[in-house]
This record gives C-alpha cells, sequence and structure tokens, in this order.
C-alpha cells in the first residue's frame, strides 16, 4: 500500500475522537442540524469518490477534483445545516436535506467529467480498460484514396496509452510502412515501443502502419509512376486522413514518416521530396533508389525507360537538388552484418547530412537485414523523437497527481481518494473546531449578559 494512503489513513483515526466531541458538544449548544447536514454531506460526498474509484475508467484523471468535490460537500452541507438551523418550522427540513444532496451529487458529477471524457478516434469510440491504459489500443482503418486513387490495404493505428489516460490533448504522429513483401501491421512497432518501458509507451505517439505495395507481390516505387499515384497516397489521401481522424497536430516537427526495407526507402524519399508535410524521417535498412535490385527492370516498367525520371526518385538526388530551410531530423539505421543495403544506407544519410539534416546514424552489430534490426532501429528512433517532443512540450510527461509512474489508472485513483479523505478530515475538524469555538464564546457570552442583568436587577 502506498505510504499515502497510510498517511491518510492515520489522519481519519487521529481525527475519529476529536470528531466525536465536536458532534456531542454542537448538539448540546443546539447545532444539531448544522451537524447532522455536514455528516450528510461528507458521506455523500465520500460515497461518491468511492464509486468514482470503483466505476470511472480513468480516476486518476480527476486527481486534484477529488479535493473539489469533497470541499464542495463541506461547505454546502454547511450552508444547508445554516438554513435548517435558522428556519424552524418554516421549511420542511427534509425536503432542504433532498435538495442539499442533489446540489452535493450534482456538484460531484461536475467534479467526476474529467474521468468520463470519451476517446474517439475516426468516430469509433476507444474502450477504455485496465488492460488499453497500459499497453494502448490498436485498430486496422480504411484510408480512402480520393486524391490518388491508389488501392492499399487496410491501415493499422496504434493507440497510445498516455492519450487514452487524458484523451483531451494531442499526439504526434509516425506514418510507418514496412517492408516487401509484408503487410501493414504493427508488431515490429510494439515490440520497439513495449521495449521502451511503461514511461516512453505513455509518451508514445500515434503510430499508423499504411500499405504502400497494394499486395505482397507487388514492389512499386513511392513516387508517382504506371504503378499507381503512390507518393500522392502517401503525402496527401493519409495526411488528410490524419487530420480528419486523428487528435494530432498540423506541425511538421511532430509529423513523422518511416519504414523498413522497401519501407525505408519510401521514408527518406517522401521526406526529401515533402519537407512540408514531415519533419522527421525513419529510415531502416532502406535501399538507396526504387528496385534498387533490378534497376533497368524497374526504370522500364515504371518510368518508361527514362532514366532520368527513375533517378529523380533516388533519396539522395531528392536531398542534392532542393535546400532545406526548415530542419528535418533524419534516423538511418542498418544492421552491422548487413552488407547489401548497410552502405546504401550510409549513402543516403550522408546526402541527408550534406542537405543540412540533422542526422544520427546506427550500425545495428550483430545483426543483418532482419527483424531484430528493424526493432531496435525503430526503438532507437522513437525513443529519440519522444524525448525532443517532451522537451518542446509537444507531449506531456504523464505524471499524475500523487502517482508513482507505474500505478495502475485505479490504483492512483485510490491513492488520490485516500489522501482526499485524509486531507478533507483534517480541513473540516479545522473548521469545525473554529465553529465550536465561536458557539462556546457566544454562549458564555450570552451567560455573561444575562448574569449581569440579572445583577443589576437586584441591585
Amino acid at each position: 500500500m502506498p505510504a499515502l494512503t497510510w498517511l491518510a489513513a492515520a489522519l481519519v483515526l487521529v481525527g475519529a475522537y476529536p470528531a466525536y466531541r465536536f458532534v456531542r458538544r454542537a448538539w448540546r449548544f443546539r447545532a444539531g442540524p448544522t451537524v447532522v447536514a455536514v455528516i450528510t454531506g461528507q458521506v455523500v460526498g465520500l460515497a461518491v469518490v468511492v464509486a468514482g474509484v470503483a466505476v470511472l475508467p480513468r480516476p486518476d484523471l480527476i486527481g486534484p477534483g477529488w479535493f473539489v468535490l469533497v470541499l464542495a460537500a463541506t461547505v454546502l452541507s454547511l450552508a444547508i445545516g445554516d438554513v435548517l438551523q435558522s428556519s424552524g418550522r418554516r421549511f420542511p427540513r427534509l425536503a432542504v436535506a433532498a435538495v442539499a444532496a442533489v446540489l452535493t451529487i450534482a456538484a460531484a458529477v461536475v467534479g467526476l467529467l474529467p474521468g468520463f471524457a470519451q476517446a474517439t478516434i475516426a468516430g469509433r469510440s476507444i474502450p477504455v480498460t485496465e488492460k488499453t491504459l497500459a499497453e494502448g489500443y490498436q485498430l486496422a482503418v480504411h484510408i480512402p484514396p480520393t486524391a490518388s486513387g491508389f488501392e492499399a490495404r487496410d491501415a493499422h493505428l496504434f493507440v497510445p496509452p498516455g492519450w487514452l489516460r487524458d484523451p483531451s490533448g494531442t499526439r504526434p504522429v509516425v506514418e510507418m510502412m514496412m517492408g516487401q513483401p509484408g503487410n501493414p501491421t504493427l508488431g515490429a512497432t510494439l515490440d520497439a515501443l513495449y521495449s521502451l518501458g511503461d514511461d516512453r509507451l505513455n509518451q508514445a505517439p500515434f503510430v499508423l502502419v499504411v500499405d504502400q505495395l497494394g499486395a505482397n507481390d507487388k514492389n512499386p516505387p513511392c513516387a508517382d509512376t504506371s504503378a499507381g499515384r503512390l507518393d500522392t497516397y502517401l503525402s496527401q489521401d493519409v495526411s488528410a486522413w490524419i487530420d480528419a481522424s486523428l487528435p494530432a497536430p498540423r506541425d511538421r516537427v511532430q509529423r513523422v514518416i518511416a519504414g523498413f526495407s522497401h519501407g525505408g526507402e519510401c521514408a527518406a524519399y517522401l521526406g526529401a521530396e515533402h519537407p512540408e508535410t514531415w519533419g522527421a524521417v525513419i529510415d531502416v535498412s532502406g535501399p538507396d533508389k526504387p528496385g534498387e535490385y533490378r534497376p533497368a527492370v524497374t526504370r522500364d516498367r515504371y518510368f518508361g525507360g527514362d532514366q532520368v525520371a527513375y533517378e529523380k526518385t533516388w533519396p539522395a538526388n531528392v536531398l542534392a537538388s532542393r535546400g532545406y530551410p526548415q530542419r528535418t531530423v533524419g534516423i538511418f539505421i542498418a544492421g552491422q552484418e548487413d552488407a547489401k543495403f548497410r552502405p546504401q544506407v550510409e549513402d543516403t544519410a550522408t546526402a541527408a547530412e550534406n542537405a543540412g539534416w540533422k542526422v544520427t546514424y546506427w550500425a545495428v552489430p550483430g545483426e543483418g537485414h532482419s527483424g531484430p534490426t528493424l526493432v531496435k532501429g525503430l526503438a532507437t528512433g522513437y525513443n529519440q523523437l519522444i524525448g525532443s517532443w517532451l522537451r518542446s512540450g509537444a507531449t506531456g510527461a504523464g505524471d499524475r497527481f500523487l502517482c508513482a509512474p507505474d500505478q495502475s489508472a485505479r490504483a492512483c485513483g485510490a491513492t488520490q481518494a485516500a489522501v482526499v479523505a485524509g486531507t478533507v478530515a483534517i480541513i473540516d475538524l479545522s473548521a469545525l473546531a473554529v465553529f465550536l469555538l465561536i458557539a462556546l464564546g457566544l454562549f458564555f457570552a450570552r451567560r455573561g449578559a444575562s448574569a449581569r442583568r440579572a445583577a443589576s436587577l437586584t441591585e
């Protein structure tokens, strides 16, 4: 049990006897209605807190709101108690008590509203459970090829748990592409993010794995060619879907294009060709040109035999042909044992550095053109980018009021509620002690006045 929970329990125990003494004395001095109202309000408020911790999908999102809720119950109860005590028989006391209960519950609902926040993506409600709050959520989405007409398979989206905890905010977006042959699935992305630990997972961006192939047996260039308007699909259709469907800013610094192998070459080409769209590129084991293993066939099949048009789609040539006034981050990864693709990745990274990009390059020791290279490469890229977004304020650190980083939403909410109970007990005891002192002062003042009147009458 967290230390704060023990502290709150101790405070409640310490305050129990003074509270009893106050009730007894207050009743004796005819403050019974106020005492009943305060106790009723506190019981209702704390009951709502307990129910909120047990029922709300995100009780930890309430945070300081728990204090507001229970203190509101105290203040409202004191006000109702005053009405009861001063009204006599003018108002039915049961009706006044009912109004107090309704107002207390209404205040509670307002205080709890953040915990009811809906998590909706592309018009679809995302389930908020202990599992999704810890691991995030995956879903398949269809991206209409409105501008391109390119027939792509469904993309897969990762919704980070940090955003599910507070769906009122925005998150950066990574547009990811797998290799050829391959499917637009989230396996490597999830392995990479989970390997970074809970903190980074909570701070993760949305990751949208899109299909740049059309089918496993196809190998189209990522430019607009006879194979389809793939550049238009990836740079316009996908971007338009992100703008319309995800809670993501349009700032290029928070948009990333990433890929592995065929997808890595696509990412390097698109990042170089459209710097206004993406502020960062992750290229893991990407070739230096489309169809690099059969360049002549690729040129003839997709570019009508036009060598100049073909070479205009090579990432290094694009990088050398234009300027980049805005900083672009380039993260280039290859397996140390990948004798074929590592030199090509190095050439693209060198071209990016010459073009003024902020380049990171890493040769993964002991790995080739393989899954481990992809997972380690993505982990490196995500870790670097998340760190930069944290520093810039693009995403929050995920700190929760009074809670340890590894606490679940339910445990965090319980800790918050326990601290609320202890703190409010101290505040209530202090307020009621003042009330009692005033009541005692008035009693003795009235008693003294009566004694003086009696003395004057006997003189």
